[in-house]
Parts: structure tokens; C-alpha cells; sequence
């Protein structure tokens, strides 16, 4: 292994479900780059995030700080009240830790965290896109390829737009209208593993995070990938018609979800091959990004992380999208390491973390001092083929989907047997993962298990008070102006 600082490697995906890697046993799914990297590293099967929204989940990642310390607990968006969520003056991330490591630092694709065109901490590389993403629209690098390939995109000017011809509004499931060349994640791909092989002969060691938009709905990606699997041949979710999820969704007003009891057999195919499709060109932008690191003889000196900032509950209780729920679906990540070298063997690691503990993790592991903030704890022994808990259990919580939209509270912890989520509004829950890992039966009332249920509240008042959340106290908005819209999925 070098001695030399290793290189540091961010795959984030959006809204993917942690049963989505073949190397994980799946069954179907397609992701053989990912697989080759889980090979000789390690596969997390207990990787949460700690918000199921995607600002304050990425905020969260990149500072190593929870939401309701970093102060970014809701989406950031382009409209009235929802753009008054900024990234969070004075609060330093990842890229600015790795910095004063002496660290060349980049930044690829999707952002989201409501500071226009300016990347905090990752000044060496900047390819943006979407409204939210840019100061101006001449700086968006996708309405710009769009215009010159006679393209029209519209919205938010991500790019994501369907065939029109083809395109189910109601599932969300139509081919790109940009071809595979010109397709946002790959055009964004195209800038990071450009960056990548210019740095071949620099031995200066650098910090990358790639983001992409898939598989987040709508379920629009290029060909092949759109038309890979077939729908026919897609299983149904064992708990699609659950009651208790849209019951939940209904007690909660939580907007964000939609309720697809209703659906036909067919609609919910359709959409989780789509689904299916996209995570599989989730990993084949993986493939390219390995390729260029292989290319520029990086990839024996890399610390290489895939994740997810969240999932999606994709017909499972009834429900797709995400929102104000704590279910396994929405807050359980894939999260696949490879550390510099490889392990020599695969490894799956059953110990509870969270992506709250990348920071300091990755920091020590590149010989720095985790800072003192850091609210996360450094797993670094798993990554090297430990398998020791260095969690008791990890948190999650909720305010908003977006920015002076409805307030949902919610407190969550996840230990290695027990679920418990707090809510605001009398919707507790608790769940028996051992015994019921599809969280079918909530124990919240029952007699037989308040022993579990006590300690998993104490477990949750002890994260409170160690992390100086105010909760049940909550930040609270601005009034929401009468003039928005309905929240865009």
C-alpha cells in the first residue's frame, strides 16, 4: 500500500434503496461495477441516513453535523419560502477538513444545498446544472448542451424531461428525451473523469464527490437503461397493500407521499423496472469513474465510497416517494467502501452507521484530526475488515419536506434489534426488526415490550442531549407564502 495521502472518492446516488446491489444477494438487479468494488471491500448492510429528505441528508453527510445543529433541516428549492433555505454560514465540510490537509478538492453534478453556483470547500472542479444549482442560467452546463442539441428543457432546467410520447405521468416512468451522450448524469461524469486523468502525474492527493440524480424519480433514463428490464418480470412489493403506510401518511398530512394501493399490477411493475433500470445506470457511471481512476493509476491509492443520500419506499406499505416516515425503505442506505489496496476478500459488515460518521471517518483515515464538532464517530476499523460495533445505534429526524411547507417532527433510533421513531402528533412507532423486518406490526402500545421501548427512549433522549437538539422544540419557518404551489415530487 502507498505511503502517500490516500485519495479520497464520493459516488453519491439520490434516492436509492439499500436493496439494490447484486453483491448483497439481490436477486435481478443489475450492478456488476459495484459489485466488483464490493469484491474486496466492504458492503454496509446497516448504513442510515440521518434525514429522508435530500438537502438536509447531504448537508448532514458533507459536515458531519445533524441537521438541527448545521441548521439546514429542510429541502432547499427555486420558489417563494422554499428559497430561503441557505447553506449554512460559518459551517465547514468535508472538502474544507480534507483542505487543510493539503487536498486538491472537486465537486460534480448535483449539489443541492442552496448556495447557487458556489461549492464551499471544493474550489478545484465545478460542474453544476439545474436552477438551484447555479447563480444565473448561462452557468447551467445542462440548459446549455440542451439549447445546442436542440433540446427544450424546462422546470428546473435539470434536464430531466420524458419523451413526451411516452411518458405515464401517473407512475412517473418515460425514456429520456436526452440520448445516453447528452444525459445530465453522464455529461456531469464526463467533467469528473476528465479532472481525474488530468491529475495522472500530479501527486498531490485529491478529494472527489460525484453526484447524481438517479434513481430519484421521475424515472426518465436514457436508453438503454429506460428499457432494460422488463416489467413483466418485476416482483410486487410483499407489503404493497398495507394499511398502516398510508394510514400513517394520512395522520401525518405528509404531502410529499403518494398513496398507490390503487394501482394495477401493472403500474407498479412498470415503475420498478424503470427503477431497476436506473440504478443500473447508477452503476454504470460507477464503471466509468473507476475506469478513469485506473486510467490515471489512482485507484491502488483511493479510498473509493458509494452511497446513497436517501431511499424511496417504491410501492412497499403502499407508497412511493419520500417523506415524513422512518421506515427501513427510506432511511437504510447501500453503502459499499474500498479502501486503498482492497481487502483481498469481500466483506459485509452487519454494524450499524451512519453517514454522519464519514467525516471523521474519512479525515482520520487520511491522518487528520477529526475537529471536535464533528458529531459522528470514526468507523475507519470497519473499513479495514473489523466487525465490532462502534454504534449502539444511530438517529434520524425530520421537520419538512421543503422550506415553510407543513412541519412533520419526528426523532428517530435504530439500535441492532429496535426501531423507535417520536413523533409530535401521537403517531409513535416501534418495531421489532429481528422478527418483523418489513416493520408490519408496530409494538408502540403493546405491554410485552415496554422494557424495549423504555430503553430505546432513553437511547434517543441521550443522542438529544449530546447533540444540543432543543427537541420536542423545532425550528419554525416563516409563514408559507400563499402563492406556492403544491409541492413538486
Amino acid at each position: 500500500m502507498s505511503t502517500r495521502p490516500p485519495n479520497v472518492v464520493l459516488f453519491i446516488s439520490d434516492q436509492q434503496r439499500a436493496d439494490t446491489i447484486g453483491a448483497a444477494g439481490v436477486s435481478g438487479v443489475r450492478t456488476p461495477h459495484l459489485d466488483w468494488v464490493a469484491h474486496d471491500g466492504v458492503l454496509f448492510d446497516r448504513g442510515y441516513c440521518p434525514y429522508p429528505i435530500c438537502t438536509p441528508s447531504r448537508m448532514a453527510t458533507l459536515s458531519g453535523l445533524y441537521p438541527h445543529t448545521n441548521g439546514m433541516v429542510a429541502n432547499h428549492q427555486m420558489r417563494p419560502g422554499c428559497d430561503l433555505m441557505h447553506y449554512p454560514e460559518g459551517v465547514r465540510n468535508l472538502g474544507d477538513y480534507l483542505g487543510d490537509l493539503g487536498y486538491l478538492r472537486g465537486y460534480a453534478g448535483k449539489w443541492h444545498l442552496g448556495s447557487g453556483a458556489a461549492r464551499p470547500g471544493f474550489p478545484d472542479l465545478w460542474s453544476g446544472s439545474s436552477d438551484h444549482d447555479v447563480d444565473f442560467r448561462a452557468q447551467n452546463m445542462v440548459l446549455r448542451l440542451a439549447q445546442q442539441v436542440d433540446v427544450a428543457i424546462g422546470g428546473k432546467e435539470n434536464g430531466f424531461e420524458p419523451d413526451p410520447t411516452s411518458y405515464d405521468e401517473h407512475t412517473h416512468v418515460g425514456p429520456s428525451l436526452l440520448p445516453l451522450a447528452h444525459h445530465p448524469a453522464f455529461f456531469h461524469m464526463d467533467h469528473a473523469t476528465t479532472w481525474v486523468r488530468s491529475l495522472k502525474n500530479d501527486n498531490t492527493p485529491f478529494c472527489l464527490v460525484y453526484s447524481c440524480h438517479e434513481p430519484h424519480p421521475p424515472y426518465t433514463s436514457p436508453e438503454p437503461f429506460h428499457s432494460m428490464f422488463d416489467p413483466d418480470a418485476m416482483d410486487l412489493p410483499p407489503n404493497w397493500k398495507d394499511p398502516a403506510g398510508p394510514a400513517l401518511v394520512a395522520h401525518r398530512q405528509a404531502e410529499q407521499l403518494q398513496v398507490v394501493t390503487d394501482w394495477t399490477e401493472r403500474q407498479m411493475r412498470a415503475m420498478r423496472a424503470a427503477y431497476w433500470g436506473a440504478v443500473t445506470y447508477v452503476d454504470h457511471l460507477v464503471g466509468r469513474l473507476i475506469t478513469a481512476l485506473l486510467d490515471a493509476e489512482k485507484w491502488d491509492n483511493t479510498l473509493f465510497i458509494f452511497f446513497s443520500d436517501h431511499g424511496e419506499m417504491l410501492g412497499y406499505h403502499g407508497l412511493t416517494a419520500k417523506g415524513a416516515l422512518m421506515y427501513e425503505d427510506l432511511v437504510r442506505i447501500p453503502m459499499i467502501i474500498h479502501p486503498p489496496g482492497g481487502l483481498g476478500a469481500p466483506h459485509r459488515c452487519a454494524q450499524v452507521v451512519s453517514l454522519i460518521d464519514l467525516v471523521p471517518t474519512i479525515v482520520r483515515f487520511c491522518s487528520g484530526d477529526p475537529a471536535a464538532i464533528l458529531q459522528g464517530v470514526d468507523f475507519g476499523d470497519l473499513i479495514r475488515g473489523a466487525d465490532h460495533a462502534v454504534n449502539d445505534g444511530v438517529a434520524a429526524e425530520f421537520h419538512s419536506v421543503n422550506w415553510t411547507d407543513p412541519l412533520h417532527p419526528l426523532r428517530m433510533w435504530v439500535g441492532e434489534r429496535w426501531k423507535y421513531v417520536e413523533s409530535q402528533d401521537g403517531s409513535d412507532e416501534l418495531y421489532d426488526l429481528h422478527n418483523d423486518p418489513l416493520e408490519m406490526i408496530n409494538l408502540i402500545g403493546s405491554p410485552a415490550h415496554t422494557l424495549a421501548l423504555e430503553q430505546a427512549r432513553r437511547a434517543l433522549g441521550s443522542w438529544i442531549t449530546a447533540t444540543g437538539d432543543t427537541w420536542p422544540s423545532i425550528v419554525q419557518p416563516p409563514p408559507r407564502p400563499i402563492t406556492l404551489e403544491p409541492p413538486i415530487r
